[in-house]
């Protein structure tokens, strides 16, 4: 007597759906990476050159264009360190992008809570308002700037390039905060209003401690601002002792009767840096930040 086998086989059909489905999972993740690929290899690759050209001598830039320097030197950097005028600048670059990035946070703190927690009219139209200092071009302001500081006495001094920096990013730090104090519930500051606490109590205790992801975005956002800015400090200084970097860095380019390009690398890469050190170390509260500002 015989007995028939029951076919134990994936049937044609199932088997071609499967393997559609990997191919279309394959497709899916090539559509994904090779954007990411070459957004990394454009961000990347000018950074490497010019770590590279930081290593070389001025004769070794044309005559050996590899990424890795034959025969490196560090006379780029020499010639920064011992440049007259950089350390000066350092200094006044990270007491001007600290500075914008407190005073930032100070003036958009209040009027974003007000934004956010307050309902008055024309609110909404206010609030758009506020970004239209974000569509003027740098050098559209560096005149007003220029004759507001001369009417003022303030031609020349840190706390100027502060307050006008300050101007330029605070459009944008307002809106940011707008966005995470929605994200606050307001069931904890009536919580705190049935304990009897006030308006400042309530933004102390509760909101800008869960506020602290935003606050670290601003103050980057404000620092690179102010860490970069070339137009505003070319027209509101006029001494050595009050350049920036960005400055700096223009001086170095024009005054050589030849190019330095090796030093002005150095230059970059010394700039950079500090500050990529420091991203590093909050990068998760600014990506946190960002998030929570962009859900309304």
């Amino acid at each position: 007597m015989s007995t028939e086998t029951p076919t134990r086989g994936v049937p044609k059909e199932l088997g071609s759906s499967e393997s559609w489905l990997r191919v279309k999972a394959w497709l899916r993740k090539i559509g994904v990476w090779i954007p990411l690929t070459a957004l990394a290899v454009w961000t990347v690759y000018p950074l490497l050159m010019t770590l590279s050209i930081s290593f070389k001598s001025r004769a070794d830039v044309s005559a050996d264009p590899g990424l890795i320097p034959s025969n490196p030197t560090l006379d780029g950097y020499r010639s920064v360190i011992d440049r007259q005028g950089f350390q000066d600048a350092f200094v006044n670059s990270m007491v001007v992008g600290v500075g914008t990035a407190l005073l930032t946070v100070a003036l958009a703190v209040p009027a974003a809570y007000a934004f956010a927690r307050f309902r008055f009219r024309g609110r909404h139209l206010l609030l758009l308002f506020t970004l239209l200092p974000r569509l003027i071009p740098g050098l559209g302001l560096m005149v007003p700037l220029y004759r507001i500081a001369v009417a003022l006495g303030a031609i020349d001094k840190l706390i100027t390039l502060v307050v006008a920096f300050t101007g330029t990013v605070l459009p944008l730090a307002v809106w940011l905060f707008v966005g995470f104090f929605q994200q606050v519930p307001r069931e904890l500051e009536e919580a705190a209003n049935v304990d009897g606490a006030t308006m400042f109590t309530r933004i102390r205790h509760i909101v800008l401690p869960l506020a602290f992801p935003a606050i670290i975005t601003v103050g980057v956002l404000a620092f690179r601002e102010a860490w970069n800015e070339f137009n505003l400090v070319l027209g509101l200084t006029s001494t050595p002792g009050s350049r920036t970097l960005p400055y700096e860095l223009f001086l170095m380019t024009q005054t050589t009767g030849f190019q330095d390009n090796p030093g002005q690398a150095a230059f970059a890469i010394m700039t950079i840096i500090p500050f990529i050190f420091v991203y590093l170390r909050i990068e998760r509260y600014v990506v946190s930040g960002l998030t929570s500002g962009a859900l309304k």
